[in-house]
């Protein structure tokens, strides 16, 4: 029994066997032969796409032909809809991500959110760009809290059973790919000029990063990232919003753009023509074979009228300046204690082309790219232009203006001396304002004529003068000074307010006849961008022609090198004075550099013989701005200069930087090493 039951279970493993192996051969009949076409086909299918060849964009150049800007080739990371499995997209974005820590590397993420918890938006403006971008992204009525924008990306982009990190780190791929419209026919760019080292691990973990491709492209390269980065602005990619526009000229979804300064004013000729390659992968998304269509041409290269040393010089001594106030502000007499910011600019006077503009605090390409969020959020503001867009009361500086109105007008005598007995005393006693000296020493500066009262800057001459003018007259002048009107720079200004009648009716307030006093001295209302300032002294010292300010030089064909677009003068008005107004002015302003209240910049032993004018403005908080002007050389004048120091207490204490930028101008000058600002202890008005 047993032995029958033993042969019987061989049989059994027996015909099992065979009728697996007759299963497989079915199998693979049924494989081969009767779906082999079929599977052969599935097996051969190729993926066919057609791309973008991204244009090199045209480079920038200093007046000189020094390279600013150019570009170089890198590595970017692209996702590809049609490879990439949604269901497993949040998976592969992750572990991306964390890679992309591994190696210290940067990737698209501009949520408004912190990446950490306690979550918190990255701007207070709940009107900002970026809030109003989220909120129709998300679709919602108005901006939410963070918890509800959270709430509603983890919604949105499918991140439960995610940790809230997670979830935030995620979100923010998620969201720029929906800004970007990622889908079949347009590849989303995830991160650019990525290392070589990340490139590899990438390509050996390609199984588990399915549908991410890795591409070369043109960058931009700052050949000095911490020159001029409020001028050259920066590049980046098209969003959803933008592109309706852009499309209509000929961009891709994936184009770069440029986002500010020049690379935005001047992207039609910096932007060159995209050219176009067909890209043919088997099923598992490997390369065959890429086809090129149509060839990319590079765009135009740009000249400016900055010259890259001066600029140099301009930030570095802007910065010394602030630094050196701040140190020194414990010393006796001297104050500035909360000195923290200010701007230059330099302006040929002959054309309105712009030398040099600096703002401080300031920041790197470098750190833009790397780090925008802390730079945005940095409450010292180093991403503003104060140049360009930060207004300021000029203080004293506006007294040239107020002196040529009235001398033109016949307000004041060129010889006519007045009386400064330190209290101006027409309106009293519900209105009477000091001349800055009699609150300083207690009496006022005695007679005065123009040129006295501007090395002096004595603030009852100029008082009674505008008295007598009247605003109306004084701000025709001022306008045709372009005080209050943008001066025509290419890369956007604020255009300032200019104190009068018409500005307290557009804030539903009154002009008193005591405003006018004060209007006349640089204060009340006044408020220009030392841009404006810079031109304001340009346009008096070259005999009245307001030039608009402009940054190009000229336009360069990059295969060529022919000029196609040669530098734009333009002429913005004309205020034509009188020569014996004009010389009253200009000895003025040279006296005050060399015996006034500017001596302690440059004095009489300055190598050159320069211009100048102190200003002082006082501000709500804080210790008073300090201004200052100037202008060089005094017989043949060829280079206007504006600072302003915000809470730098004295105009003569900001006045340094003019001169080092005079220095560097002048080079082949020998300048005397002995003045100094302590040279002249007189504060400046």
């Amino acid at each position: 029994m047993t032995f029958k039951n033993g042969k019987f279970r061989a049989a059994l493993v027996v015909a099992a066997v065979l009728l697996v192996f007759f299963s497989y051969l079915i199998a693979l009949v049924r494989l081969q032969l009767v779906n082999g076409d079929y599977y052969k086909e599935q097996s051969e299918q190729k993926i066919y796409s057609t791309e973008t060849i991204t244009a090199s964009r045209g480079s920038i150049y200093d007046c000189n032909g020094v390279s600013l800007v150019t570009n170089t080739t890198g590595y970017c990371v692209k996702f590809t809809r049609a490879l990439m499995p949604k269901e497993d997209q949040n998976d592969i974005i992750l572990s991306l991500i964390r890679l992309m820590n591994e190696y210290n590397a940067a990737y698209y993420d501009h949520l408004p959110i912190t990446k950490t918890e306690p979550f918190a938006y990255t701007t207070d403006d709940m009107s900002s760009s970026e809030i109003l971008e989220l909120v129709s992204t998300l679709d919602l009525k108005e901006p939410p809290t963070v918890e509800e924008a959270m709430a509603a990306l983890a919604e949105k982009y499918d991140l439960e059973g995610y940790t809230a990190e997670e979830q935030r780190l995620i979100a923010g791929v998620r969201y720029e790919m929906s800004l970007t419209s990622f889908s079949l026919s347009n590849p989303y760019e995830f991160a650019e000029d990525v290392s070589v080292e990340l490139v590899s691990a990438i390509k050996q973990l390609s199984d588990e990063y399915v549908g991410v491709d890795i591409d070369t492209k043109p960058l931009r390269y700052y050949t000095d990232p911490s020159i001029a980065p409020h001028l050259l602005g920066y590049v980046g990619k098209i969003y959803a919003e933008e592109y309706e526009e852009l499309a209509a000229k000929g961009y891709s979804m994936n184009d770069t753009v440029g986002k500010s300064g020049i690379e935005r004013a001047m992207e039609d000729v910096l932007k060159g023509t995209d050219g176009t390659r067909v890209i043919e992968r088997d099923s598992s998304g490997k390369v065959l074979n890429v086809t090129v269509l149509e060839e990319a041409q590079s765009g135009n290269n740009v000249v400016l009228t900055i010259d890259s040393n001066l600029q140099k010089t301009a930030q570095e001594s802007l910065k010394n300046c602030i630094e050196t106030i701040v140190e020194r502000s414990d010393e006796p007499g001297r104050d500035g204690e909360d000195a923290n910011a200010g701007a230059v600019v330099a302006v040929d006077i002959n054309t309105g082309a712009i030398l040099a503009s600096a703002s401080y605090p300031t920041y790197t390409q470098d750190e833009y790219q790397s780090n925008y969020t802390a730079l945005a959020t940095d409450e010292t503001k180093p991403l503003f232009n104060r140049a360009f867009y930060g207004t300021y009361a000029p203080g004293s500086t506006f007294k040239m203006a107020t002196g040529i109105a009235a001398l033109e007008e016949g307000a004041v005598g060129l010889e006519e001396q007045i009386l400064d007995t330190g209290i101006y005393t027409k309106y009293a006693p519900s209105y009477s304002p000091r001349c800055w000296y009699y609150s300083d020493y207690g009496r006022g500066h005695g007679l005065q004529d123009i040129v006295a009262a501007l090395k002096n800057s004595c603030n009852y001459y100029f008082y009674e003068v505008a008295d007598r003018l009247g605003i109306d007259a004084l701000n025709q002048y001022c306008r045709k000074l372009g005080l209050g009107v943008k001066t025509g720079v290419e890369i956007g200004e604020a255009s300032g307010i200019l104190a009068g009648p018409d500005y307290r009716a557009s804030i539903d307030d009154y002009w008193y006849p005591g405003d006018t006093l004060q209007a006349a001295i640089g204060q009340s209302d006044n408020l220009f961008t030392p841009l404006q300032l810079a031109n304001y002294v340009a346009t008096i010292v070259n005999g009245g022609t307001r030039y608009a300010t402009h940054l190009v030089q000229g336009v360069y064909d990059a295969a060529s090198g022919v000029c196609i677009q040669e530098e734009q003068i333009e002429v913005a008005d004309n205020l034509h004075m009188k020569d014996e107004n004009y010389h009253a002015i200009m000895e003025g302003m040279r006296q005050c550099a060399t015996t006034g209240t500017a001596a302690g910049v440059f004095g009489s032993s300055y190598a050159l013989t320069a211009g100048a004018k102190t200003g002082t403005a006082s501000v709500p908080s804080g210790t008073a701005n300090g201004i200052f002007v100037a202008f060089a050389p005094y017989d043949d004048p060829q280079i206007a200069v504006c600072v302003v120091v915000e809470h730098g207490a004295h105009g003569n204490y900001v006045g340094s930087v003019a001169r080092d930028i005079f220095d560097a101008y002048f080079a082949d000058v020998t300048v005397s090493d002995t003045v100094t600002e302590e040279s002249v202890l007189l504060p400046a008005a």
